[in-house]
């Protein structure tokens, strides 16, 4: 039987509202693990030109006033709205957060933490609040995705600036304990707030309009929290948000909110490289053939790697000119990945793109797609299989199908805090290691803001 559209949203904002709480202590102790690499890789994000330069245009108070909130990086106060996204932007210029490419083919931990961290400090909560907020926009985030992809994908929208601000709606909404009613009104408005595109990828602009979606998602559940409005049949109905970005009026089952959470299956990826997931399962297998035998450049023809079809159009930079862009090619990162033995943040350089090694290199490196290789639902496979091809002639050949990082191989509490140290280390100082422990005990925390306190304490000249 087919529900009108206005009682679907309403009983989905109920059941938004209804299950937050109902989070099970391994969902808690997962979420702050994702937590926590979002904060140290937006931590190494502060030290971005991408950060300074919206900074700047923004222009921080360097006092607080009514509505303002912290940002990270200690430089002074905006609107909540302005503090998520600059925050944003500072937790996605790196392409180092997470990463979901079965269902909603999004970054869902960007927007929908950065919106929630906004709305904490307006809103006195607990930690535990703060993560049944987070784990319930990630939710929101990942049944939404079947009912758009792979169409709203593949015709060129970013997901995780699409998708992202009714995530960021429904966290900052639980935050600041929306009524179902109200919460409804913030999905509705946060639907006409979204938009995102992916011919932006390798640019600031992949940052900035994932900041715009935790900007919209706040702006969306400050605004229902003062009696705004939104109309019913905004998210499911004839010209709502399912229909218009994914071109089918298709709808979710309110009821399978949160049973199970999607967080733990199929999970979200915490990436082990700061470039787009892709790329990830070939460097695995690049890095793992490394480990065996020594691949000397000089000696190698050429290197093959079979991706899924969708996949040449997400790495959009074979000829990688600036470190942006090399985030976005196949050819940047085992290239470089091959010639540093490694690929973390300092591998990321514009004047590594412009080395004519790494150039003559990247040009013998060749994506081919492959439509046979797994996927689940209607994502995009992450599976890999990397050849290559020596000037003797001779081949080694190595496949792999998810990720370091994804739920079959999910990084260890030491790899993360290795990862955390790495990316938050040189901003932190040495309150990095008590800021890793604080964020995995954060459940505790009377005062969930608390959980932000090294970040936004004064750092001084970043870059």
């Amino acid at each position: 039987m087919t529900v009108d559209a206005a009682t679907l949203e309403a009983s989905l904002a109920a059941a938004i509202v209804a299950r937050a709480p109902e989070l099970p202590p391994a969902i808690r102790t997962l979420a702050w693990e994702h937590i926590a690499d979002f904060v140290g890789v937006a931590a190494a994000g502060l030290r971005s030109e991408t950060f300074l330069r919206v900074s700047h245009v923004l222009a921080p108070r360097p006092s607080a006033a009514p509505g303002h909130t912290r940002i990270w990086g200690g430089a002074g106060f905006l609107p909540a709205r302005d503090a998520a996204l600059l925050n944003a932007v500072a937790g996605h210029i790196d392409d180092f957060d997470d990463d979901e490419a079965e269902l909603s083919l999004s970054h869902p931990t960007v927007t929908v933490l950065t919106a929630a961290a906004a709305a904490v400090e307006l809103a006195s909560v607990s930690g535990a609040r703060l993560v049944e907020a987070y784990v319930a926009g990630v939710e929101l985030i990942m049944r939404l995705g079947p009912l758009l992809n792979p169409s709203h994908y593949t015709r060129g929208f970013h997901a995780t600036a699409t998708l992202g601000a009714l995530g960021a709606a429904a966290a900052a909404g639980l935050v600041f304990d929306l009524a179902p009613e109200r919460m409804r009104h913030a999905l509705g408005i946060a639907a006409s707030l979204a938009g995102g595109l992916r011919s932006n990828f390798g640019s600031d602009t992949k940052s900035l309009q994932t900041g715009n979606a935790a900007r919209s998602g706040v702006m969306a559940a400050e605004l229902a929290r003062g009696g705004f409005s939104s109309t019913p049949g905004s998210l499911f109905g004839p010209t709502g948000f399912v229909k218009v970005f994914g071109g089918q009026a298709l709808q979710m089952e309110p009821a399978d909110f949160g049973r199970p959470w999607l967080l733990d299956s199929p999970g979200v990826t915490i990436k082990a490289y700061p470039c787009c997931t892709c790329a990830h399962t070939a460097l695995d297998s690049l890095f793992a053939l490394m480990s065996e035998r020594n691949l000397d450049p000089a000696a190698i023809r050429s290197i093959e790697v079979d991706v899924d079809e969708a996949a040449p159009g997400i790495l959009i930079h074979d000829g990688a000119r600036t470190a942006l862009e090399g985030k976005f090619s196949m050819p940047y990162c085992l290239a470089v990945g091959l010639m540093r033995g490694r690929l973390g943040l300092a591998e990321f350089d514009d004047a590594l793109a412009a080395d004519d090694r790494v150039r003559a290199l990247m040009a013998r490196i060749v994506m081919k797609p492959d439509a046979s290789l797994p996927k689940a639902g209607g994502g995009i496979s992450l599976a890999s299989r990397l050849r290559i091809i020596f000037e003797d002639g001779s081949i080694v050949e190595r496949y792999t199908e998810q990720p370091s990082g994804s739920r079959r191989h999910r990084l260890s509490r030491a790899r993360l805090r290795e990862k955390f140290l790495a990316n938050a280390g040189s901003v932190l100082g040495a309150a990095a290691a008590s800021t890793f422990e604080t964020l995995l005990g954060a459940d505790a925390l009377a005062d969930a803001a608390r959980c932000f306190d090294a970040l936004c304490a004064p750092q001084g000249p970043l870059i």
